[in-house]
């Protein structure tokens, strides 16, 4: 199967940061629901499997692939959910990440291979990021790629995250749901032994990205206190550790 879908391809010139020219095209990923969004430069000095959040595929995460893309990256969403019932697709995806196997992995492990393939950029240098449920993907599916970046996710069982390789995590001071995790994932990360850093940021859950959600940041303030407005600093301060830790042990 051609994993292009060259009729969606379009091309951004210019602005800020933007590396030359981004392409972006949908690409087909083997066991995906639907297509993946694709970004890159025109010299890739590595690439990134971007893993979305509970609501799947969204606008803000599309943004998060063009930001890696102008920091030099390739990157590649896989759509984990396609049209399939939202609630199901979590639960399922919850079982998946405690035990790293499952449909879904498959899928992340297979876009991984398309990245690789598209982008020209070597297997062995591909990395990983995930955010809120993805960030629990990245964790669980880390060994086997070259640096892992997960944020505000829930946590494996340990033996799934054995092997895995450099990773960065980052987290929200205010979002109460993920206290236990940054403590228990600093421990675990240091019994394997891997080069590590877990951040807490002055922030609430969702900050890396700048999707507003006003319901569902309404009905979940006292938890996970989501403000993409207030939270612009910590956003900023979070991207840039995590490109500096992917600058050591990612790039080219």
């Amino acid at each position: 199967m051609n994993p292009r879908v060259d009729d969606d391809a379009r091309l951004r010139h210019g602005g800020p940061g933007i590396v030359g020219v981004v392409l972006h095209h949908e690409l087909v990923i083997p066991g995906a629901p639907a297509t993946g969004y694709y970004v890159a430069p025109p010299s890739p000095r590595g690439a990134v499997v971007v893993l979305h959040e509970i609501f799947g595929r969204a606008p803000d995460i599309e943004r998060a692939c063009d930001r890696l893309a102008e920091g030099g990256y390739a990157a590649l969403m896989p759509d984990l959910f396609g049209d399939g019932f939202k609630p199901l697709c979590v639960a399922r995806s919850m079982r998946q990440i405690a035990s790293g196997r499952g449909p879904s992995v498959d899928v992340i492990h297979a876009a991984a291979d398309v990245l690789a393939e598209r982008s020209g950029v070597p297997r062995a240098r591909v990395g990983v990021i995930g955010f809120c449920l993805g960030g629990g993907f990245a964790l669980a599916v880390g060994r086997a790629f070259a640096a892992t970046s997960a944020n505000y996710g829930q946590l494996p069982e340990e033996e799934t995250m054995a092997g895995i390789g450099p990773t960065i995590a980052c987290y929200g001071s205010r979002d109460r749901s993920t206290r236990a995790a940054v403590v228990t994932l600093r421990g675990r990360l240091a019994r394997l032994g891997v080069p590590h850093e877990v951040h807490e940021l002055d922030a609430g859950h969702a900050f890396l990205t700048d999707g507003a959600r006003p319901i569902a940041e309404f009905l979940t303030r006292p938890l996970l206190d989501v403000n993409a407005q207030r939270d612009g600093a910590a956003r900023e301060e979070g991207w840039a550790r995590i490109f500096a830790f992917f600058e050591r042990h990612l790039a080219e």
